[in-house]
């Protein structure tokens, strides 16, 4: 694919490495075709080095649950304290709480909104807990006990001990191992053939190592996970796109992975007053996107996300409509600081793929909290930025020197180079956006209330500087 050989030019091994990360693995879909690309500092890596999915687990055990629902297995209104083992209910419940497990749902786990406490969960090197210990917060558990935190249905509230509640929810309905239900359920009839719940196998061999920086390891390869529904996945951007391309196929017709109003019910937004993740039934969905990202300790980050056609969530406005529905992208790293090379990646993508600005995606991915990479030397300038010539806020100025080029106060100016990001308009007006040469700053010249206004986008956040 054209794009991938561009985006190799544009994040070359090099940035990748400035930024403190080894590798990418990176996969696009589009028009039901999956393409891939490594960016690695190493000799070993290639497309089928499966890394930890992270937090984006939780969207393929949503998966599944959907799939059991499909079949009859179960439904999304069943009280999960039914089919709990009374040990396990005891580990969660105290006396002034006991009476709220009766009303927890598995709608309720697979949403975030059970109350339940345990945002996330760091893994293990030694000896591992078992999930009665993990719940109840138990050496050697490494978290505080799973409580209720709030009343069930309540609000939204992410939890990982939700979904640890969920997979042993599951193991008791399906009366199996929970690595082997998502093999059974999800991974093996969508042809996941490099992904797995759990322990990597004996004679795995082509997995990716944790790394504090793109040439430090951490002090241990990866960390193991009992919490397999929440943070267990191995994988690969290949087969996060398997499940993508099912889900989307699922909301046009009857006959794929999910029926049609399973899939637009697992992608409609809960109600949640924390805009940051616009999450439904395990995945975050806006008007445009699905999506999930995620981190695990010691070093793996990640995004995956598909277009959906605006078939849900037409309420909420992220400015990312024009997505070509059936598109999709995957994004795969191995460094603790993994996720701003991430979502430079993703801007790539866009700018690359003539696709629109978008003023966030779903689960934590907004267009100003990131400096994106610069376009390619040469690349030209549209002209309308000179309209922006002139002083920004108290000490900040905006000259044509050659050039774009940025003052900040007395310094020498520093060039402007166009940002390999879409172009962004507000209100049909045109925006300009462009990386300070050699600072990890950017300027967006921009549009408030029809007059021009400068976003600053600075390592520490964003402001607006007005003209003076």
């Amino acid at each position: 694919m054209a794009v991938l050989d561009d985006l190799l030019r544009l994040v070359s091994v090099d940035a990748l490495a400035a930024d403190g990360v080894p590798s990418a693995s990176i996969a696009i879909l589009e028009d039901g075709k999956i393409s891939t690309t490594m960016i690695t500092n190493g000799g070993d890596d290639d497309e089928d080095t499966v890394y930890q999915a992270c937090s984006i687990s939780k969207a393929i055990t949503a998966l599944a649950v959907a799939r059991l629902v499909d079949d009859g297995r179960l439904s999304y209104d069943t009280c999960v304290a039914d089919r709990l083992p009374r040990s396990i209910v005891e580990c969660i419940i105290e006396p002034a709480t006991a009476h709220l497990m009766q009303h927890v749902t598995v709608r309720m786990l697979v949403s975030h909104t059970s109350g339940l406490s345990q945002h996330g969960f760091p893994g293990y090197v030694g000896d591992l807990p078992t999930s009665e210990d993990i719940l109840a917060g138990r050496a050697p558990s490494n978290t505080p006990g799973v409580r209720f935190n709030s009343f069930p249905g309540a609000q939204f509230s992410y939890s990982g001990g939700g979904f640890t509640v969920l997979q042993l929810f599951l193991e008791q309905v399906m009366e199996m191992e929970f690595s082997d239900i998502m093999q059974e359920v999800v991974l093996k009839p969508l042809g996941m053939r490099r992904s797995r719940y759990g322990a990597l196998l004996p004679e795995e061999r082509n997995y990716a190592k944790a790394h504090h920086t793109a040439y430090t390891p951490a002090g241990v390869e990866y960390h193991r996970f009992v919490e397999l529904a929440a943070g267990g996945l191995w994988t690969t951007p290949t087969d996060l796109l398997k499940a993508v391309a099912a889900i989307q196929q699922s909301l046009h017709t009857d006959t794929g992975f999910l029926r049609r109003k399973t899939a637009k019910q697992i992608l409609t937004q809960v109600p949640q007053t924390d805009e940051h993740y616009a999450m439904a039934f395990g995945w975050g969905a806006d008007n445009s996107v699905f999506a999930h990202r995620g981190d695990n300790e010691p070093g793996f980050n990640c995004y995956a996300f598909g277009s959906h056609g605006g078939v849900v969530n037409a309420d909420t406005d992220t400015g990312g409509l024009g997505v070509p529905c059936g598109s999709g992208l995957a994004i795969l790293t191995n460094s603790v600081l993994g996720f701003e090379a991430v979502r430079k990646i993703v801007s790539v993508v866009f700018y690359l793929k003539g696709w629109p600005r978008f003023r966030s995606l779903a689960c934590g991915y907004g267009d100003d909290d990131y400096v994106p990479y610069a376009a390619p030397e040469g690349t030209a300038v549209d002209g309308g930025w000179r309209e922006w010539i002139g002083d920004w806020g108290s000490v900040w100025q905006l000259v044509n020197d050659g050039g774009p080029k940025l003052v900040f106060h007395d310094l020498p100016p520093m060039a402007l180079r166009p940002a390999a990001a879409p172009i962004g308009f507000v209100g049909g007006l045109r925006e300009h956006f462009f990386v300070v040469h050699g600072l990890e700053t950017a300027v967006r010249l921009t549009w408030c209330d029809e007059q021009r206004v400068v976003a600053l986008i600075q390592c520490e956040g964003a402001r607006t500087l007005k003209r003076t």
